[in-house]
């Protein structure tokens, strides 16, 4: 049988962020002997992250790119065109925030997506299938107008760790204390001001909070709360410096001011016997998915602090929930193999693309029509009833 050729095509896609990570860690894992991966990427390389593609032998194709002209829009000096022939291709696989992005609806092969957020449906009629980390993403996506049946759930990419050893004696934290904290990639846009907030109406002599990661304003902030026992170490994407760090938390205590489409780095503390907590957004709340069993979950900052001078005091609560969510991350997110699940999408499409092609368009068509036609609808305008039905029109008069 012929090897399944893939594209697989994102900008800045040899980041060290969790949709890269996934679309990276599909290309690396995939099966070699039945699919063959060309990985086109802008932007730099994460050291890390280079060095996990090549040692699973990822064929690397830089693509040059200045910048977007906007978020979703076309790239700036680019030479995508030049070194990509989509010809040469049975699928393209990305990953996109969700709305239509360039230069994917361009193509006219079959264009797989991973969802990443939930800022819309892209409806363009060569996106064949759709993947989704949580069911609160996959259901939220759904509502927008997202065909469901063409959709599958694949939190693929969680590891078990790779470091036994932790970082107290480095920083040194005594072994007796209690230390709470969160790692992130950098970026102002998601500082939440909750965690440390609320570490500051407790903090005492033998209890710290540390963050690997994420925006200045925490140490700014921290600052600000005269924070006595509060270190901030740089980012890394480094597996076993993120497992280090991991294993040096007594409580991983999150926050984020955007909230979580899936939640990786919970679904990572869970593995490291961290208890969890997170918090309510206004935009996304998958994390509390995520985290099952396994943690608490604040619905406003008072709640959180709460919650959390509960997981400082009680040793039996942090272990209790150590327990039950690493048996429940252990069973969702490592005993299953969901490669095959992603691999079993691309045969499906490959193996009978014009009968594969047929239940596309009859999904999008149907999407159409429900989009376009009024199913119920019941108006009053004085003594009439107006009704549609099936995008039919009638009043009825009232007696």
């Amino acid at each position: 049988m012929r090897k399944i050729k893939i594209a697989f095509i994102k900008y800045g896609g040899l980041g060290a962020g969790g949709t890269e990570r996934w679309l990276q860690n599909v290309a690396a894992k995939i099966d070699k002997s039945k699919f063959d991966i060309d990985y086109f990427y802008t932007g730099d390389e994460n050291p890390a992250r280079l060095q996990f593609m090549q040692e699973h032998s990822v064929n690397l194709i830089k693509i040059k790119a200045s910048g977007k002209v906007s978020d979703w829009g076309e790239w700036i000096e680019t030479d995508l065109f030049e070194k990509f022939d989509e010809n040469q291709y049975d699928l393209i696989q990305t990953a996109i925030a969700g709305e239509t992005e360039w230069p994917f609806y361009l193509f006219k092969k079959p264009v797989i997506q991973r969802i990443a957020l939930d800022y819309g449906v892209d409806f363009s009629p060569n996106v064949y299938h759709s993947f989704f980390m949580s069911k609160w993403m996959r259901d939220k996506w759904a509502n927008m107008g997202g065909i469901k049946t063409l959709s599958s759930i694949v939190p693929f990419g969680i590891e078990m760790p790779h470091s036994a050893e932790n970082l107290r004696k480095e920083l040194n934290i005594p072994v007796d204390s209690v230390v709470a904290g969160f790692h992130q990639r950098v970026d102002d846009n998601t500082f939440s001001d909750i965690p440390l907030e609320s570490f500051a109406k407790m903090q005492n002599d033998n209890r710290y909070f540390i963050i690997m990661g994420g925006s200045s304003k925490y140490s700014e902030q921290a600052q600000r709360l005269g924070l006595k026992n509060f270190i901030h170490l740089p980012h890394s994407a480094d597996k076993k410096t993120i497992s280090k760090f991991l294993n040096t938390l007594d409580i991983f205590a999150h926050g984020r001011k955007d909230g979580e489409t899936f939640g990786a780095v919970f679904a990572e503390a869970l593995l490291h016997h961290c208890p969890c907590l997170g918090h309510q957004t206004a935009t996304s709340n998958a994390h509390k998915e995520t985290m099952g069993c396994g943690g608490l979950f604040a619905k406003n900052p008072k709640d959180y602090t709460l919650k959390l001078k509960q997981l400082f005091e009680s040793r039996p609560l942090r272990n209790k929930l150590s327990d039950n969510g690493f048996t429940y991350a252990k069973q969702k997110f490592i005993d299953k193999d969901y490669i095959k699940d992603i691999e079993k999408v691309y045969l499906d499409i490959c193996k009978n693309l014009p009968a594969y092609t047929r239940k596309v368009r009859f999904f999008q068509a149907l999407r159409k029509l429900k989009r376009s036609v009024v199913l119920y609808k019941k108006e009053k305008l004085g003594n009439k009833r107006k009704y549609t039905i099936l995008g039919i029109k009638f009043s009825i008069k009232k007696k």
